[in-house]
């Protein structure tokens, strides 16, 4: 009788033995392997051969044989904002426009902006006299974007063309000024003439400042010359003077006006 409930009580232990190993290695699973993603997070599972992501929200179970994980915050943009990501094994770039949240793909990283140091990057707003240059490092391409609109973002191998900041002014031109721009990839010339703005094209700039039309009278007459033909010719007939494309002013003459005894 006494070996057996000795037998009993081996039993018993051996039960609560086991029970307290199953519970500690539940607990041990449940801290490794189960996690808890919330829905502005994502769970990145690195496992022997391969990445994967989940999204949450949901309770995720690891598999055994898992080399690293950790659960992320999601990069949340705001209205004006976007940010770069670049796919590491494919090289692929994207831009993320806000607002949104930014669910990254398995080996999906972030680029930090190497001026502000920060993922996030602020989208330009145009006005109606504004406009932005961008040029693309990896084909050469160009495009220009005109105000007015807001959340205006580059692509992601495109730069500012036009300094720093990107944004240009467009020239406003008076009713009697004018503007000659250069088309850099032609070499064409054109006259913009005002009441109007005057917005660069992708490879345009302007051939110095905006200049005054010339009122030409009983007293006044321009010589101009033809830079194509090399031909010059004066200017009398009364009107508001603008040169044409292939013209420039050469000089602005007074005229002389008899006396009627010098006549």
């Amino acid at each position: 009788m006494i070996a057996f409930e000795q037998h009993i009580d081996q039993y018993v232990i051996a039960q609560i033995i086991a029970s307290i190993i199953f519970i500690v290695l539940s607990l041990l699973y449940f801290k490794f392997y189960v996690k808890l993603v919330q829905k502005d997070e994502q769970l990145v599972v690195r496992g022997l051969t391969e990445e994967t992501i989940q999204n949450g929200p949901k309770i995720a179970w690891l598999p055994l044989l898992t080399k690293s994980s950790e659960v992320r915050k999601v990069l949340s943009l705001s209205q004006m904002e976007y940010c770069v990501v670049k796919n590491i094994l494919s090289g692929e770039k994207r831009v993320e426009v806000g607002p949104k949240m930014v669910f990254l793909q398995p080996y999906d990283v972030v680029k930090t902006d190497d001026s502000t140091g920060s993922k996030k990057r602020n989208a330009l707003s145009l006005k109606a006299n504004e406009y932005v240059r961008f040029v693309d490092n990896s084909t050469g391409k160009v495009r220009v974007e005109y105000g007015e609109q807001g959340c205006v973002v580059p692509g992601p191998d495109e730069v500012f063309l036009d300094g720093v900041s990107g944004k240009r002014k467009a020239m406003d031109l008076q009713v009697f000024e004018y503007v000659k721009v250069q088309d850099k990839r032609t070499g064409k010339v054109r006259t913009e003439r005002g009441e109007k703005l005057v917005f660069l094209g992708p490879f345009e700039e302007y051939l110095g400042s905006k200049q005054t039309a010339v009122e030409v009278d009983e007293e006044t007459s321009v010589l101009v010359r033809n830079k194509r033909t090399g031909q010059q010719h004066l200017v009398t007939e009364k009107m508001l003077f603008i040169p044409t494309n292939d013209e420039e002013v050469m000089e602005v003459r007074q005229l002389t006006k008899l006396a009627d005894y010098e006549a």
